[in-house]
């Protein structure tokens, strides 16, 4: 773990009388959740894939743009 992030761990586990690891689990959570929810998406049909928004880090999706090229090239349009 990088050091930066280990301090900042730290600091947040002693604000909220939790341990380090304890921290550490929680701001994985959201990683995971994503990749979760990511995976259900099926290859070659984006319109599975679905948006996550998360309070802070923001929203993670496919532009409407690229959701397009996507669609053409499974359909075989694309380049």
């Amino acid at each position: 773990m990088h050091l930066t992030t280990k301090s900042i761990y730290k600091k947040i586990a002693n604000q909220s009388n939790l341990t380090v690891a304890q921290v550490e689990d929680i701001v994985n959570s959201q990683f995971s959740f994503i990749t979760g929810v990511m995976a259900e998406g099926i290859k070659n049909q984006p319109e599975t894939f679905k948006s996550i928004q998360l309070t802070h880090l923001g929203k993670f999706a496919v532009r409407k743009h690229k959701l397009e090229e996507y669609k053409k090239k499974a359909d075989g349009r694309g380049e």
